[in-house]
């Protein structure tokens, strides 16, 4: 028998962040931008562009993803962003050099770098999802599939 245990963590992990998103506030962008500017600016840029001192000096390559590229940004979930902060880069199928900040950040504290992160988005510039997008599979592909197999095992 296959161990569920990963599974039931990634149901957990997307369930979880959707419980606690309706307590994000505006307020959460302002403590968000001050936990963003300490633990993010060195790879990400205290823009958000991706050209922090990090990326710069030690030259990433990956270089750090661009927080205000609108046409990416808004394709991603809040929940995917959840798992790549807490969990890292790596875990996510992304970018190692993206580390695990869950033994540093509490969940909440996530949230507001999310809702920091939601401000820097142009071109176009990030709208919150309405009733209209609920047509609309908020996954990533990869994520979508894992979903499918899952709930084909059940």
């Amino acid at each position: 028998m296959k161990n569920k245990k990963p599974i039931l963590v990634t149901l957990l992990c997307m369930l979880f962040p959707l419980f606690l998103a309706g307590t994000v506030t505006a307020s959460d962008a302002k403590r968000g931008n001050r936990i963003y500017q300490q633990y993010c600016t060195p790879c990400h840029g205290q823009e958000g562009n991706g050209r922090g001192p990090r990326a710069r000096n030690e030259a990433l390559q990956p270089p750090p993803r661009n927080h205000t590229d609108g046409f990416y940004m808004n394709m991603q979930s809040d929940v995917r962003l959840f798992k790549v902060i807490k969990f890292g880069g790596k875990a996510n199928n992304l970018s190692h050099i993206m580390p695990q900040w869950k033994h540093i950040l509490k969940d909440q504290e996530i949230f507001s770098i999310i809702a920091h992160i939601r401000t820097l988005a142009q071109n176009p510039a990030y709208e919150a999802p309405t009733t209209q997008h609920w047509g609309k599979n908020p996954y990533a592909g990869d994520e979508r599939e894992q979903l499918k197999d899952h709930i084909k095992k059940q």
